[in-house]
């Protein structure tokens, strides 16, 4: 009986799709072979989509469902009977596991057939004899033929026998269990922390998937996104800004400047010309000009500038509360930092990966203690890293989790700053 290889698959981690792993194109008894290659624990599924029902779940046959593979370990199914175009598929939690499947069938054997009245000379095992007198149909064994069956004409059908009764019905099976959604956790570290152990139909969020308590493994089973209805739009709260402080009192006003300077002295006035005679009719000529004075007087010195002194700065006002609105800035690309961002809310929004960039103090001089939110609102994934010269830290990494993960970087020194949030583990 031969061995053959049906197919080889290294599929990537589970996300709501499996991975044809062969299709068989013999009839066979078949295994799968599936081996972590990693560095933690996989859960493989693998079941048979039969050729008589391509695309109905209903029908699929589960060989293993989330079996637990630990680091460095191998499992084989048992044997399974295939049709020719039965599929197998397969599915990991990990992009580290190795899947192979082996089927064993039969080769062709002899079929030579012999029609003949007489029995034939120097056969061979295996030899199919049909005799045509008597329509005997044998094999021969090694010491003859042995009848196995006949080809005589089938004799007319006998008349059809009563419907027999309706069976009684069976026992009703017992009812099946659902799952209960307990809680939720943010890791699933935290979630194995607080729950070594669960009952069947435990299960609890670990976003954006749901945790089940696998009894026969004894272990929290990721079965895929949770996703519930979107819930209405709250309501958006009110928007108040603390009062203002009083305004200080004005300083008193300096002095004005220095006094006038003494006006020159008037230059002398030239002489009158002479009058001429009255007549009785005419007018006389009227006498030349004096010559105009060309001294200037000289000017007075300039008063001394004199400014008052600065009036008192006035009280600050009372600090706003938290229901003051935080500004939202939304950036769709990488972007540097700017001291007007320190309190605001950076959405990034792009649909590939983008960084947000951290200045140097040289550059925008932020205060020790200031702090600014980051989202990502896109499917981009962000990292947050410093400026050269800027030192950013963190952990486990600098780069935001998922969509919608929300992180806060805080200045702690002059080109030092602390990145803390929702971040990804690698």
């Amino acid at each position: 009986m031969p061995v053959k290889r049906l197919g080889v698959a290294s599929p990537p981690a589970y996300t709501n799709f499996f991975t044809e792993l062969a299709t068989s194109d013999v009839t066979c008894v078949a295994s799968v072979i599936v081996a972590n290659k990693g560095s933690i624990d996989l859960n493989a599924t693998v079941y048979i989509e039969p050729v008589q029902s391509p695309g109905n779940p209903n029908n699929y046959v589960y060989i293993v469902n989330s079996l637990v593979v630990g680091v460095g370990q191998s499992f084989e199914t048992f044997r399974f009977a295939l049709d020719v175009g039965d599929k197998i598929w397969v599915a990991s939690t990990t992009a580290n596991a190795a899947f192979s499947a082996t089927a064993a069938y039969e080769s062709s054997g002899r079929s030579n057939i012999i029609y003949s009245s007489t029995q034939p000379g120097f056969p061979q095992v295996g030899d199919i004899w049909v005799n045509s007198s008597t329509n005997a149909v044998g094999v021969y064994t090694g010491s003859g033929f042995n009848t196995v069956a006949t080809v005589a004409p089938t004799g007319p059908t006998g008349p059809t026998g009563p419907l027999g009764g309706l069976g009684p019905v069976g026992p009703t099976g017992p009812q099946g269990s659902g799952i209960s959604i307990l809680g939720s956790y943010a890791t699933v570290e935290l979630l194995e922390a607080d729950n070594a152990t669960g009952n069947p139909g435990d299960a609890y969020i670990v976003s954006p998937n749901v945790y089940i308590w696998d009894e026969q493994n004894s272990a929290w089973v990721n079965s895929g996104p949770f996703v519930g209805p979107t819930g209405p739009t709250g309501a958006t709260g009110p928007s108040v800004t603390g009062p203002t402080g009083p305004t200080g009192s004005e300083g008193p006003t300096g002095p004005s400047g220095g006094p006038t300077g003494a006006t020159g002295s008037t230059g002398p006035t030239g002489p009158t010309g002479a009058t001429g005679p009255t007549g009785s009719s005419i007018t006389g000529p009227t006498g030349p000009t004096g010559a105009a004075s060309t001294v200037t007087g000289p000017t007075g010195p300039t008063g001394p500038a004199v400014t008052g002194p600065t009036g008192a700065t006035g009280a600050t006002g009372a600090q706003g509360t938290w229901d003051t609105a935080q500004s939202i800035e939304v950036k769709s690309d990488t972007y540097t930092l700017v001291l007007g961002d320190a309190g605001k809310l950076i959405r990034c929004t792009k649909a590939s990966a983008m960084s947000i960039i951290v200045p140097t103090n040289a550059t925008e001089a932020y205060s020790v203690g200031q702090r600014i939110d980051i989202m990502q609102y896109g499917a981009g994934q962000v990292t947050v890293s410093g400026d050269t010269g800027v030192t950013v830290r963190f952990t486990p990494t600098n780069k935001l989790r998922a969509t919608y993960s929300t992180a806060s970087i805080i200045k702690i020194g002059t080109d030092e700053w602390v990145l803390a949030g929702d971040l990804a583990l690698t």
